[in-house]
């Protein structure tokens, strides 16, 4: 099921989760859209949408791939990757640290990706990871909470457990992107309670961690403590909602392993090491070992290595 790379003494982020993601990612760079198109049109949803994020955060495929006729597969992933294009420019969710040029860039990439992702809803509207990346450009676009959750519910009369656009719509909710704190936890703890033995219940630490963000944001820009408060994870009624979440989630009866599941090892190892549940933390860097390493909610190899090596220290 997943790729598998040498061992190495310094750690390093897991880039694919398993090798089609990987031959999709050769494919695109080098523009052979039938080898591309192979791999997206999976019939597994999980690896059909996990595929497709890969595609759209490939560098520069919104500047070659193309319309066709049969199918709106290539419209989608243009729409999908000049949104991405545009989150570069404001990868912390703040417009004021953008220049005038980058702002005007903004408004035309996003403007651009709202045409394609529209186009293919009009003549596709069943097609969940549209309804995904419709999510995305709803915050970009700053748009009512109102037009948000009906394209989350869209999303969800399509597929009830599509991981990224419920990560897309967590955000939609957030603080950060003009929603607020209290609309997010109930958003994560709602889907969660609806989906045991998912990937869903990870919401939950995922609107922590959007929280411990937004905290920081808040604080004043000369403040010497203006950086994510890891303290934040230690209090009982934080990391008892914690525990709870991963009971729903990997440690619960009806959950089976599958392609991103790594995704929630790194979450919960993250919130177990920092709310000093030393134990299970390290149960979860064993299984993430230096193979299954995703870059969130790490940031950096160096905060990784960090986590685990405190976490060893207190088990």
């Amino acid at each position: 099921m997943w790729s598998i790379k040498k061992k190495s003494d310094v750690p390093e982020f897991c880039r694919f989760l398993d090798e089609d993601a990987e031959r999709l990612r050769r494919a695109l760079r080098a523009q052979d859209w039938p080898a591309a198109r192979g791999i997206l049109e999976a019939t597994d949803p999980e690896h059909r949408s996990y595929y497709f994020a890969v595609a759209a955060a490939t560098v520069g495929v919104e500047r070659w791939v193309t319309d066709t006729p049969d199918s709106v597969l290539p419209l989608l992933l243009r729409g999908a990757g000049l949104l991405t294009s545009a989150w570069q420019l404001r990868r912390d969710g703040l417009a004021s640290t953008m220049s005038a040029a980058g702002t005007e860039l903004w408004s035309r990439l996003v403007r651009r990706a709202e045409e394609c992702v529209e186009e293919v809803l009009r003549r596709d509207p069943g097609r969940a990871d549209a309804w995904t990346w419709s999510i995305a450009l709803s915050r970009a676009l700053e748009l009512p909470e109102q037009e948000r959750r009906r394209r989350f519910q869209r999303l969800i009369e399509i597929e009830p457990d599509h991981w990224f656009g419920h990560q897309q719509m967590l955000l939609a909710l957030s603080p950060r992107w003009g929603g607020s704190s209290e609309a997010m936890f109930e958003f994560a703890r709602t889907r969660a309670a609806a989906f045991p033995g998912t990937h869903l219940a990870a919401l939950i630490v995922l609107a922590h961690q959007e929280e411990i963000e937004h905290r920081a944001y808040l604080a004043e820009p000369d403040d010497p403590d203006r950086s994510e408060d890891m303290e934040y994870w230690e209090p009982a009624a934080v990391m008892d909602e914690v525990w709870e979440a991963a009971q729903a989630s990997f440690w619960h009866d009806d959950y089976r392993i599958s392609l991103l599941t790594p995704i929630v090892w790194n979450h919960f190892a993250c919130a177990f090491a920092w709310g000093d549940f030393h134990e299970p933390a390290w149960s979860l860097f064993e299984s993430i070992g230096d193979d299954w390493i995703t870059r969130e909610p790490w940031g950096t190899v160096t905060f990784f290595a960090r986590t685990r090596a405190y976490t060893e220290k207190n088990r």
